[in-house]
């Protein structure tokens, strides 16, 4: 039996998110709006978040503090994606 978390699994409320990354639920909720976060809904529309959106969330706020603004964000994000799909 596989011992680690599944990593894209959405396990996590946003509560639990705004207490990981220190985000309020305004950040999260923006993040979504923008496209750079997408995550799972529950059986009751409730957003539930994996350990990859934590690790995003937290990637997006260190781009934040650096000074990057959402649109470099969204422009990093994407050239990554493009990369990534390139490589196979």
């Amino acid at each position: 039996m596989k011992s680690d978390i599944p990593r894209r699994h959405a396990f996590f409320p946003i509560r639990v998110v705004m207490e990981m990354t220190n985000l309020t639920a305004r950040q999260i909720r923006y993040y979504e709006e923008q496209g750079l976060i997408k995550p799972s809904r529950n059986e009751g529309n409730q957003r539930m978040f994996s350990i990859e959106d934590i690790e995003q969330f937290l990637e997006i706020k260190r781009f934040i503090e650096q000074g990057v603004n959402i649109a470099g964000v969204k422009a990093i994000f994407a050239t990554r994606e493009q990369e990534k799909r390139t490589d196979h």
